[in-house]
């Protein structure tokens, strides 16, 4: 599993869901919230969902894998930790 401690800013963010916000600012959308991240990045764009568990994200990207994300689904797929700096 990948992990994000960087993001696109100087800002110390106190909410996980304002740090994806950071990390993925073009996201067509972003829900949940929680430290572990199932993201879509796919034709029509970045999707992310954030979880409590990193059990939960991973059924949400095993979801997604299963059923597809839509149109123009490319399977890039995948839970990203994500790590307050």
């Amino acid at each position: 599993m990948k992990a994000y401690r960087h993001h696109n800013c100087s800002r110390t963010h106190r909410t996980w869901t304002a740090l994806a916000k950071c990390i993925w600012p073009r996201a067509l959308w972003l829900h949940g919230n929680g430290p572990y991240a199932s993201v879509a990045r796919c034709g029509r764009g970045t999707t992310v969902q954030l979880s409590e568990t990193a059990n939960d994200a991973r059924d949400a990207k095993e979801l997604v894998d299963n059923t597809g994300c839509g149109g123009l689904c490319q399977r890039r797929h995948e839970v990203i930790q994500l790590i307050k700096p």
